[in-house]
């Protein structure tokens, strides 16, 4: 394969499911990475109200502007971030960026310490994942990841002929054909199809599991050409004008292989591009095919402008606070900016001390076996003075040990213990399941370095599938105690609760359902509090080219939590839809009455949209009929 299986190093006994994630309307934050038996697991992308995932295969269109609910803060990650599970780093760098033709495309990449496999670099160096070249990864029983964001892959079990998801995901997976015709098709809960070339022998080795193509929700396919050496070379999407994505390689040197340029045209007129270079083993900064810095430029018409610029540099061996490959220093544009207004034009040309006054990011990890962050410095806020020179940076430090219980797998008992030391002194102990969800987080106060007994604490409660459906504020927890493995005790009638459901699986009849999405947000006073409706979710269905999606179609607000939830404000979306596709045409979102007693109109306003084939708004007409 051109991208080999991608292992994560196990920090303690392994699992062979993928975790879902801790969004309240189908489970979404944005997390995750890839894993298997062979890992630790790592949790899925994010997901909004219809319980849909952004997908990791490719980046979306925006075929609507459909009724979803935004997924809550990620309680699984720090702010900067940060993995607590497993002390994963989650580096999302984005080039390009371009939405012709309806589809937010572009060239973004993702960074994770957390492979354990390291024997041959991706297009774009060791550890780094294109998004937009989304690619699959095979674990040794069959088992297939499909890789976008790499925090974010999809995993599928091989079950005979059949590729299950994992847990409640929505998306599928399917093979099909032998020899030089296996491909495999991964379709996302928006009705989006990706194509990916098969791991038949017959296949040549460098686009085994490689992208072969994209078809959006109407139905347009866009197909990456290769060159003989079966990399991508060209992704072009529509006509008169088209855009297109166009990949260059070096073609000699120690790096030789690796991308050189991705440049975005219009037609055949260039607009942006990014230009990369990579370390060389010997310098100190990094090894042989790591990647140093991504240079964003824009055309004038003649010649290359440079807009902005980021730095990598690496460890290049295990111990010492490193691990071959591990990202060592991040630089933003906006350091890089204040270095060379400094002097410095080459960060490469500086040493460590000097980069510290304007790295956004510094890690040390523990070990070249469990990969773990142990140290993160953020924020070199260096400022530069009328003379050019350098201030003492502003910088922050973040430390984190990790330990791992005994006790048995389960969505709701604690397996994996992460303590986050903060730069104020005040620690976030952060007690995770085996599949690396949050269930109880704990600030603690310190004071001259010892603690003053207050504490704050957030509470989640995960369904079978790993689904929450309980987040507790501070006040609800009554107590904790490692030795259970539940850890937790609620208080019974003290402290705020929110309390999630959702509609079977398979169907019951029941209006609006749609399978494991979200039907109610709910809230409640201590554990045994009684239940009150806050919000519910109904669905529409649209079938088509054998495609089934369910956008929102009603939500509901109770604005009185009399009988449980009463007195309903509802706000409907009606939707019509191209012939023969899951790609909407038009929406009409009609919003509850404001009575004349609120100075309103006591008529339910409605505006309405019309969408181009690509999903792209053409026309619209507002509450007030214009």
């Amino acid at each position: 394969m051109a991208y080999p299986n991608y292992y994560y190093a196990s920090s303690s006994s392994t699992s062979s499911s993928s975790s879902p994630s801790s969004c309240p309307a189908d489970g979404g934050g944005d997390s995750g990475g890839v894993e298997g038996a062979f890992s630790t697991p790592i949790q899925p992308a994010s997901a909004g109200a219809a319980g849909v995932r952004a997908s990791s295969s490719s980046t979306s269109s925006s075929s609507s502007s459909s009724e979803s609910c935004a997924a809550p803060p990620d309680a699984g990650y720090s702010a900067f971030p940060l993995r607590y599970a497993n002390g994963e780093i989650r580096q999302v760098t984005p080039g390009l960026k371009s939405r012709g033709y309806g589809l937010n495309w572009g060239h973004t990449l993702s960074y994770s310490n957390q492979l354990l496999a390291d024997s041959t670099p991706g297009i774009n160096g060791f550890r780094w994942f294109v998004k937009e070249l989304p690619q699959l990864g095979k674990d040794a029983s069959g088992n297939i990841a499909v890789i976008g964001i790499i925090n974010d892959a999809i995993w599928f079990n091989k079950s005979g002929s059949l590729y299950v998801a994992r847990f409640f995901s929505p998306e599928t997976l399917s093979e099909s054909g032998t020899g030089s015709s296996n491909e495999f098709t991964f379709t996302d809960a928006q009705g989006q199809v990706t194509k990916f070339f098969g791991f038949d022998a017959a296949i040549p080795a460098a686009k085994q599991g490689q992208l072969k193509s994209f078809t959006d929700a109407y139905g347009h396919t866009y197909t990456p050409t290769y060159d003989a050496n079966n990399r991508v070379t060209v992704l072009s999407m529509g006509s008169s004008p088209g855009i297109s994505y166009n990949y260059e390689y070096y073609t000699s040197g120690v790096n030789s292989g690796r991308l050189q340029y991705v440049t975005l045209k219009r037609g055949t007129t260039n607009v942006r591009r990014i230009s990369y270079t990579y370390h060389e083993t010997g310098t100190g900064n990094g090894l042989t095919g790591d990647l140093k810095q991504a240079l964003l430029q824009e055309w004038n018409g003649s010649a290359w402008d440079d807009v902005h610029k980021n730095y990598f540099r690496y460890h290049t061996a295990d111990g010492g606070g490193g691990i071959v490959h591990g990202l060592k220093y991040v630089v933003g544009p906006e350091g890089c900016a204040r270095m060379a207004a400094a002097g410095m034009t080459d960060p490469d040309a500086e040493d460590d001390t000097t980069l510290n006054n304007y790295a956004d990011h510094q890690f040390e990890y523990d070990d070249g076996t469990n990969k773990r962050v142990t140290t993160e410095i953020v924020n070199g806020q260096g400022s530069v003075n009328d003379a050019g020179s350098s201030s003492t940076a502003s910088r922050s430090s973040y430390g984190y040990t990790y330990a791992t219980s005994a006790h048995a797998d389960g969505f709701n008992n604690w397996k994996k213990k992460t303590v986050e030391t903060r730069p104020d002194g005040h620690k976030l102990t952060v007690y995770c399941n085996y599949a690396g969800q949050p269930i109880l987080k704990v600030l603690e106060e310190y004071s001259g370095g010892s603690p003053t007994g207050n504490k704050w604490y957030e509470y989640f409660k995960y369904d079978g599938q790993g689904r929450v459906i309980q987040r507790g504020t501070s006040e609800a927890v009554a107590s904790y105690s490692e030795a259970s493995p539940g850890l937790v005790t609620l208080n019974s009638s003290v402290g705020l609760i929110r309390v999630y459901e959702y509609y079977p699986a398979q169907s019951s009849s029941i209006t609006g359902e749609a399978p494991s999405r979200l039907r109610y947000e709910k809230v409640k006073q201590g554990n045994t509090g009684t239940e009150i409706k806050v919000r519910e979710w109904q669905y529409a269905t649209r079938t088509a080219g054998g495609k089934t999606v369910y956008p929102v179609w009603k939500r509901i607000e109770y604005r009185s939590d009399s009988g449980g939830g009463s007195d309903p404000a509802t706000t409907t979306f009606a939707q019509t839809w191209f012939t023969n596709t899951v790609q909407m045409d038009q929406q009409t979102t009609t919003w509850p009455a404001v009575t004349t007693a609120q100075h309103g109109s006591n008529t339910a306003e409605s505006r309405v949209e019309r969408f181009d084939e690509y999903g792209r708004v053409i026309w619209l007409k507002d509450e007030r009929g214009s």
